[in-house]
């Protein structure tokens, strides 16, 4: 069970393997757990099945609910990839492009400079987080919830650091259930989590459910979609990706945000093996810079958003935005997205509750998953930026922030028809200072958040090395100049429903040293 802090009682009984949410298909109940102070119905795994059409969030079956891309969402990916090869064309001109240096310094500087202030005074420090918690007649539970596609090789390292969580009641009973949805795996993958969790102890709060059947939509959004936000017993529903490793205080931390107000928080992405190859560590500082960038706009009023490894939010809200759907293609920012417009809440990153997770190790592999978030962007910006830029709930400096945001994606097909003019005409300064505006401020603002960054002795980094990692960022964020004009160029011509290629865990590497703070 989930304990319960005395004051109240949290979630409304015991879920049952009945109350299982999903896409049409078999749903299995494997295990017992149930909400803040609703009884357990065992102490060890049980079997249970539901067969037939699950509920979920289309009435229309699983074809509905899988990712299509419309003629309107084709059209707007051809006109913006136009669009932007238009606009850097024109920086070939011989006037009009003696405007681009200017034009973007300007708007480094101008998204830069509030982003590097804001980010120094977030809304919820730490150590307010903390002081709430330590202030909070109630703490909340948590629902964490994973899902999982042929993952045996790594959820018991998962299990196993739940487990070590010190977020428990008074008599140490843990404050937080588990809730693994097994998406039709074939190497064991329930049973996997079952033995772990019995060897760990926390079999009681331990509950698999197992997803089946043809023709299911595929992808970690269609896998949520088992686990809707009424079968959750936590206060706080937590998705955590297969291969997340944790630190014991991880939602102790996680708490404190929530005690001090946030009704919407994501945690910190680490890379574990940073230092094992070239690649494993631009993945590590591209994750501290993008931190970076949402803890800025969290800061300065902006429409911060989820990552996918470490989402937080209250069940309520999650259940107001309509739960999860499988028709996202990146789940993170567009759940971001609606609760953003349906209830103004803006994401709050805690930079001391943190998650970790491997990197991708090959250059196949980066691509193709740079190429479905790009997708996912832009169906996103297609799908939901219209309701952001109108809802009455959010204010203009958050509206603004998501038009500018969103509108960073026009720029690698800019410089895609800046490079064209350039070769065209033989004058490279347009295409020069467009790639200087993109790298210096890749740059700037990866210096900046390193400053976070720690040596295993808890050391900063020294100025050299800092420089360095600060420039290999920059470096490997030039890979979305390619992968974005890739990204729509392919919606252009995408027929049917999408294809959702699974990245592969293999289970290594220890989480490092924390951010020390």
């Amino acid at each position: 069970m989930v304990a319960a802090e005395p004051a109240a009682s949290g979630g409304s009984g015991a879920p049952g393997a009945s109350d299982a949410a999903g896409t049409s298909g078999a749903v299995d109940s494997t295990g017992t757990s149930g909400p803040a102070g609703a009884a357990a119905a065992s102490g060890a795994a049980g079997e249970g099945a539901v067969s037939g059409a699950a509920g979920g969030l289309a009435a229309g079956g699983p074809v509905a609910e899988q990712s299509v891309t419309t003629r309107v969402w084709r059209a707007a990916a051809l006109a913006t990839l136009a669009g932007g090869l238009g606009i850097g064309v024109m920086s070939g001109h011989r006037r009009l492009g003696r405007a681009v240096p200017l034009a973007t310094a300007g708007i480094a500087l101008g998204c830069a400079v509030p982003l590097v202030l804001g980010s120094r005074h977030p809304p919820i420090s730490p150590e307010e987080a903390g002081a709430a918690l330590a202030r909070c007649e109630r703490r909340p539970t948590f629902s964490v919830v994973v899902g999982a596609r042929d993952e045996a090789a790594v959820l018991p390292q998962l299990v196993s650091d739940l487990s070590r969580q010190d977020y428990r009641a008074a008599n140490g009973t843990p404050m937080f259930e588990l809730i693994v949805v097994d998406d039709r795996s074939t190497d064991g993958t329930a049973e996997s989590v079952i033995a772990a969790a019995a060897e760990h102890g926390i079999s009681a709060i331990t509950r698999v459910i197992r997803r089946r059947g043809d023709g299911l939509p595929d992808g970690k959004g269609a896998a949520l979609t088992a686990v809707q936000p009424e079968i959750c017993g936590g206060d706080v529903v937590l998705v955590l990706d297969a291969d997340a490793r944790l630190d014991p205080a991880l939602l102790r931390r996680a708490a404190g945000y929530f005690a001090a107000g946030a009704n919407a928080v994501t945690a910190r992405r680490r890379i574990l093996d940073a230092e094992s190859s070239w690649l494993a560590g631009a993945q590590a500082d591209e994750q501290t810079f993008d931190g970076e960038v949402n803890r800025g706009r969290w800061a300065f009023g902006g429409c911060s958003e989820f990552r996918g490894n470490g989402i937080m939010l209250r069940r309520e809200l999650l259940a107001a935005a309509g739960g999860w759907r499988a028709a996202a293609l990146t789940e993170d920012i567009d759940l971001s997205s609606r609760i953003a417009a349906g209830a103004g809440e803006r994401v709050a990153w805690a930079l001391d509750a943190e998650v970790w997770e491997e990197p991708v190790r090959s250059i196949e592999r980066l691509w193709r998953q740079r190429l479905r978030w790009a997708e996912g962007a832009f169906r996103r910006a297609f799908e939901q930026g219209p309701a952001v830029v109108t809802s009455p709930k959010l204010s203009a400096r958050a509206r603004v922030d998501f038009v500018t945001y969103v509108g960073q994606l026009a720029m690698p097909p800019i410089i895609l028809g800046a490079v064209a003019a350039s070769i065209a005409t033989r004058r490279g300064r347009g295409v020069l200072s467009l790639l200087a505006g993109y790298f210096g401020f890749t740059a700037l603002i990866g210096w900046d958040s390193l400053r976070w960054q720690r040596r295993p002795d808890r050391r900063p980094l020294g100025a050299r090395e800092r420089l360095g990692r600060a420039l290999r960022v920059s470096l490997f964020n030039g890979l979305w100049l390619l992968v974005v004009p890739r990204a729509l160029l392919d919606m252009t011509r995408r027929r049917g429903p999408l294809r959702y290629v699974k990245m592969e865990h293999g289970g290594a590497g220890e989480p490092a040293v924390s951010a020390g703070l």
